[in-house]
């Protein structure tokens, strides 16, 4: 689990911000298991046209990612 001032990764960790109001947009891999996308609600969810793996490596991390949430709903993946 990372985290920043404006990205939050980690599926637990984000589920737990999503109910305390601080995530407004979550990024899920188009491979990410739908027991963690069910999970996603009052949330604006966007697919990633990638799988785990190269959301991982957009993000500059080694490690496969399922999902990123943002505290701002305009923040963009870059």
């Amino acid at each position: 689990m990372a985290k920043d001032d404006k990205m939050i990764i980690g599926a637990k960790q984000i589920i737990a911000e999503i109910k305390s109001g601080k995530v407004k947009k979550v990024v899920v891999a188009k491979n990410c298991p739908k027991a963690l996308t069910e999970k996603l609600v009052n949330v604006k969810v966007e697919t990633f046209d990638g799988d785990q793996v190269q959301l991982g490596t957009k993000l500059g991390k080694p490690f496969p990612i399922a999902m990123v949430g943002f505290k701002d709903i305009y923040s963009e993946l870059k």
